[in-house]
């Protein structure tokens, strides 16, 4: 069995995106494949990844926030991605909802930044950069993440390039949008 070469993250140059427009289509991805309602029906996706409550604070405001203190490479993000359509694909019911997001989404950037970073910081530092309530958390949640992913951290260029593209067209429409409103805003002006 011939096994598809794994991408090379380290010059991401052939998919250059800028820092802002990769937490805005991070953001948006999650936003996007996120349901309102806290589905456990079916999921395989432990309960310590679900929270009481929704949080306060938009998955952009979250995805800068861990962009800003992790200090990790872009492809970490691109990956944590594909990990979360792991889990996905393994299980339809495994969704992301408003309850789970966060939790799942730290927990893969986690994974993906161990994978592919030389450098990190301890899991102690993750945790108050993730706000979980310590080290026990975390170090539960990433091994129960780890056992969901088969422990297969391993990315094909293949599923890299089509996640970055993905990722890329998304922040394409969100300029898009953007422009359409920042127009329709001064037209409004320039008429009154």
């Amino acid at each position: 069995m011939m096994m598809e070469p794994v991408a090379c993250f380290e010059d991401e140059e052939f998919m250059p995106m800028h820092e802002d427009d990769l937490v805005a289509a991070v953001g948006e991805a999650l936003d996007t494949n996120c349901s309102d309602e806290d589905l456990l029906v079916g999921t395989t996706i432990p309960r310590s990844f679900f929270g009481t409550r929704r949080q306060g604070f938009s998955l952009k405001s979250y995805v800068k926030r861990l962009y800003q203190y992790l200090e990790c490479s872009k492809s970490v993000f691109v990956t944590a991605l594909i990990y979360l359509e792991r889990i996905r694909l393994a299980n339809p019911s495994n969704r992301l909802t408003d309850f789970n997001v966060h939790r799942m989404f730290s927990t893969a950037i986690l994974l993906a930044l161990k994978y592919h970073d030389d450098e990190h910081y301890s899991n102690s530092y993750y945790a108050e950069v993730f706000g979980m309530r310590g080290l026990n958390e975390i170090n539960h949640l990433e091994a129960k993440m780890l056992t969901m992913l088969e422990f297969r951290l391993g990315v094909t260029e293949k599923e890299y390039t089509y996640c970055k593209n993905h990722l890329m067209r998304t922040q394409i429409r969100l300029s898009a949008h953007s422009l359409v409103e920042f127009n329709a805003t001064n037209m409004v002006i320039s008429a009154a």
